[in-house]
């Protein structure tokens, strides 16, 4: 899916269009999040208070279905936020109040060589588990306990370096490794709502541990699209998890918790106990997201893969439906939509990997082009930084065209990584 942006006037805005970016900062407006649908006259009276004019995505601005349907306004009529938007910005002001207001405090770098051994060492002890189970020994869940500990650190120190991890591993199809992608969005988004420390361990041990179950169900039913009697027995997950959690003893009740109630969904059609809205605790809904973002991007063997805007525009489609608007909006806050390590085709039809994401220039990432626009692959790649709004040869602002399946082109992301992170990219001697 394209990400194609359109420059017009304010007054020539209509309920329906996807506003993207305005010309003004986002901080100095009332809106509260970075992007949003349109959908009454007093969100356009308003913004004309603020700008002359906005960029829309006339691909999200076509999606005139159920995503604008169940949509809600981000602000009221004069500017005020809409009660559920409001709502949960004071409960995310509450959280921060009683936690820390995380910064980067490590360069991308020197962050990524940590987060690599971390990734490997989760990897590792996660396998070695999962043979003990599968042989009925019992596992040391203190060992995982403590990689995961490892990963919360990383994730706060700067979080692009594991979310870099997942991108360029994301081809690995065991199920375990699909939960510590999963536990990885998960941690970013506690790490956004500044939720504290342990809560960021029991949301990621949650996600990680959530493949028990699923390690011990029929091979068939983790291949392709389910039958409806496959979706059932699929379902057991939940309980075979919590059986074998409760045959070790020693994983605390929050973590329990959260995996019994993370795919419960906001609308009732979750599971195992069909809760609705606010009846799911908060640490599941952020852990069921997370979940279902991973298995957007790297579904199953047999499902086609949907890019990080696919899944983003999934995600706007269901707000209100699977998952509470507010949730979803601050979870793209969180991840943005070209994520670290996505593959994206810019506006001359040069091919790059995101590097990192400017937190106020979302749709700006800072980009590393493997290929250029006449379609030959790089030995040495460029950094180009899009939020400082380069051009193309022939003068025009150089964007984010469309994000790309990580299949588009081949890519050999350990030697990238090397180059980017290792020594080139920092100008560094080997």
């Amino acid at each position: 899916m394209h990400l194609k942006t359109q420059q017009i006037s304010v007054s020539n805005l209509e309920i329906g269009m996807y506003v993207s970016r305005l010309d003004v900062p986002w901080v100095k407006t009332p809106f509260p999040i970075q992007g949003f649908y349109v959908t009454k006259q007093d969100e356009i009276n308003l913004l004309a208070q603020y700008c002359n004019h906005v960029y829309i995505d006339t691909i999200l601005s076509k999606m005139d279905g159920s995503a604008i349907k169940h949509s809600k306004p981000a602000v009221g009529p004069k500017g005020t936020l809409d009660p559920k938007t409001e709502k949960l910005m004071n409960e995310k002001a509450r959280m921060k109040s009683r936690a820390e207001n995380y910064q980067v405090t490590t360069p991308i770098k020197k962050e990524l060589k940590t987060a690599e051994k971390i990734y490997n060492n989760v990897t590792a002890t996660v396998s070695n588990a999962m043979s003990l189970i599968e042989s009925g020994e019992p596992i040391q869940i203190n060992q995982v306990e403590k990689s995961i500990r490892k990963m919360v650190d990383s994730v706060i120190r700067n979080p692009d370096a594991l979310i870099w991890m997942c991108r360029i591993r994301q081809e690995n199809a065991h199920l375990f490794e699909s939960s510590i992608r999963a536990s990885v969005w998960g941690l970013v988004f506690a790490r956004h709502l500044g939720l504290s420390r342990k809560d960021l361990n029991d949301v990621g041990a949650a996600l990680i541990l959530s493949s028990i179950g699923k390690s011990k169900l029929p091979r068939e039913l983790h291949i392709g699209e389910l039958e409806e009697s496959e979706q059932e027995a699929y379902k057991q997950h939940i309980e075979k998890t919590l059986e074998e959690l409760e045959y070790m003893g020693a994983v605390n009740g929050q973590i329990k918790f959260i995996i019994s109630n993370y795919c419960e969904r906001n609308n009732g059609s979750g599971y195992p106990r069909g809760l609705i809205g606010n009846r799911i605790p908060f640490l599941a809904r952020i852990a069921g997201l997370a979940d279902y973002y991973e298995q957007m991007i790297n579904p199953r063997p047999g499902v086609e893969a949907l890019t990080p805007v696919e899944a983003v525009a999934d995600l706007y489609h269901n707000r209100g439906i699977l998952f509470q608007r507010e949730i979803i909006e601050a979870y793209i806050q969180a991840i943005g939509i070209y994520p670290t390590g996505s593959l994206v085709e810019l506006s001359d039809h040069s091919i790059g990997i995101v590097l990192e994401q400017k937190e106020k220039a979302r749709l700006r990432p800072k980009v590393a082009l493997v290929r250029n626009n006449y379609g030959i692959d790089l030995e040495q790649s460029k950094i180009i930084d899009l939020s400082e709004t380069p051009s193309d040869e022939n003068g025009a602002p150089l964007e984010v065209l469309q994000s790309l399946p990580s299949s588009a082109i081949e890519v050999n992301t350990d030697i990238l990584t090397d180059k980017l992170f290792g020594f080139k990219w920092f100008g560094m001697a080997s």
